[in-house]
């Protein structure tokens, strides 16, 4: 038996369908998706901005990435970006009509989360 053809560093068990991360960061879209369809995209950025620039100031990072203009500019895609990218991710290592139905789930669920949520957020956006 091929030690590689189990997955990672041939450990038994360790195949590569979906998992708990998986599931996340599909809800996670779903949800961003979901407030962009309700409340607009540039307004869920401009929050996403604010929400950001509170952390990044939390951090010894945020003095250093200020003084450089780059708290102003880029803090949009700091959060949409590897959200974006683990979806992509997640899509391109969708190979039966199973998996596909795990991650279409998930991003509903996350847009049904995001509606049933949106009175609480209609008072920060």
């Amino acid at each position: 038996m091929n030690p590689f053809q189990n997955g990672m560093g041939g450990m038994p068990g360790m195949n590569q369908g979906t998992n708990l991360l998986n599931i996340i960061t599909n809800l996670a879209f779903g949800f961003v998706i979901g407030l962009m369809v309700f409340f607009g995209p540039k307004d869920v950025i401009d929050y996403g901005t604010k929400l950001a620039g509170d952390l990044m100031g939390l951090t010894s990072y945020g003095k250093q990435f200020s003084g450089f203009g780059f708290a102003t500019t880029a803090l949009p895609y700091v959060i949409l970006a590897p959200i974006g990218g683990l979806v992509v991710r997640e899509l391109s290592r969708i190979k039966s009509l199973k998996t596909f139905g795990i991650f279409v789930l998930a991003v509903a669920i996350g847009f049904v989360i995001a509606f049933f949520t949106r009175s609480y957020f209609t008072g920060l956006i």
